[in-house]
This record gives C-alpha cells, sequence and structure tokens, in this order.
C-alpha cells in the first residue's frame, strides 16, 4: 500500500509518513523511478506543485510511479 492505490486521506497519509523524501524530491525520484526524463521547466513545475500538501505530493508522486511500471 505504501505506493496506493489510495482510497482515503488517512491511507495517504500513513504512507507519506513512512516516505524519507518531501516536496518535489519526492515528485522527482518518482519520475526518475518511472523513467521521466525531465528539463528544466518540468522542474520548475514539480517545484510549484511539491509545495502542496504533503499527502496530495505523496499520492502524485505514486500516480508516477504506478504509471511508469505499466510497461514493465
Amino acid at each position: 500500500m505504501p505506493n496506493g492505490p489510495f482510497e482515503t486521506l488517512a491511507q495517504a497519509r500513513a504512507a507519506e509518513s513512512r516516505g524519507r523524501l518531501r516536496g518535489s524530491d519526492a515528485l522527482i525520484l518518482a519520475c526518475a523511478e518511472a523513467g521521466v526524463r525531465l528539463g528544466r521547466f518540468d522542474q520548475r513545475v514539480l517545484d510549484e506543485v511539491g509545495r502542496l500538501e504533503s499527502e496530495t505530493v505523496w499520492v502524485l508522486a505514486s500516480i508516477i510511479r504506478r504509471a511508469g511500471s505499466v510497461g514493465q
């Protein structure tokens, strides 16, 4: 469950509390794990999104990871 899918905010909070990265670092790592190459503007957007609530960022990182694993 640490990587979702999440059905409730409580699940997302529990998974996020076990995570080691916060904010845009979690999103950038998720992109790297999913094989997504990032440009400077991409990173700028991730920095902005990384300022959202930590649970929201964690769920987005989880979605990126799961999307990247579909083709593997």
